[in-house]
């Protein structure tokens, strides 16, 4: 039998290691929503304040819009304004013998918050905030002269509509807004600790991968020195003395029965 008088070859995962895993990508949606997300947190303010500005600008073009006639468009802005405003006609101002969009309290109030969120805005979002106490003061004219309408116990004014809803809006925007932005705005040391949270859940990420099969872990280092290195018996198989050729063999031949081979050793031989 053909043997091969050698060493084996070392095993394919070993011999040849895998890949290390590489980090995804990310993707185009990530990038996107990371994009809006970018440009939400630097115009927002901006977009608050244009909300405003047309709450109010609807609200004083339907009086000039039924002026002029168009009553198509005055109708649909006026029935969409009255989601917000109850629109009672005695407590609306008039243009043109037409009543505003919004009763004088509300639109009192929309008029001081996007008045009050222009200044915040041009302000670079600089406007420093009033307390909560200070707040909550400016809510108690509005509710004073609110449920004492509603009740019956005595009829308010246009005046002190308009002056309490101003108060009001005034004291919402100056409130709210600089309260927003202290909450949105990034620091350097909150962008650090941010990146090194990323950092961090990358790593753990990385770790939970699980190493390929070709893959050498790193030697642990103990009171500063790294282990010897291991010998080759201890990594390596055993090489296998024989081992059968790769090259096809001839089969031998069986041995014969001793029967048949007695039986073929006392047959006379024929005659010449």
């Amino acid at each position: 039998m053909a043997v091969n008088q050698g060493v084996s070859p070392l095993p394919q995962s070993l011999a040849r290691p895998a890949p290390m895993p590489h980090r995804r990508r990310p993707s185009r949606l990530n990038a996107l929503v990371d994009g809006l997300g970018s440009w939400l947190l630097r115009y927002w303010a901006a977009m608050v304040t244009a909300l405003l500005g047309s709450i109010v600008l609807l609200a004083l073009s339907v009086p000039f819009l039924f002026y002029f006639g168009l009553d198509t468009l005055a109708r649909p802005i006026y029935f969409a304004l009255h989601l917000i405003c109850a629109q009672i006609p005695s407590h609306s101002f008039y243009i043109f013998d037409h009543p505003l969009g919004m009763c004088e309290r509300n639109f009192s109030i929309y008029a001081s918050m996007f008045v009050g969120s222009l200044l915040f805005v041009l302000s670079k979002r600089r406007l420093p905030g009033i307390p909560w106490w200070l707040w909550a003061l400016t809510l108690v004219p509005i509710a004073l002269d609110g449920f004492t309408q509603m009740f019956g116990w005595r009829e308010s004014t246009p005046l002190l509509r308009v002056l309490t809803g101003t108060i009001f809006g005034l004291g919402n925007v100056l409130f709210v807004l600089p309260l927003i932005e202290r909450n949105l705005v990034v620091t350097p040391e909150m962008s650090a600790a941010l990146q090194l949270r990323r950092s961090l859940a990358s790593q753990s990420f990385a770790s939970l991968v699980p190493a390929g099969p070709g893959s050498v872990s790193a030697p642990a280092v103990v009171n500063g020195q790294a282990p010897a290195p291991a010998s080759r018996s201890a990594t390596l198989p055993a090489p296998v003395s024989q081992t059968v050729s790769s090259r096809p063999t001839v089969p031998l031949p069986q041995q014969q029965s001793a029967g048949e081979s007695s039986a073929l050793r006392h047959e006379p031989e024929a005659c010449p």
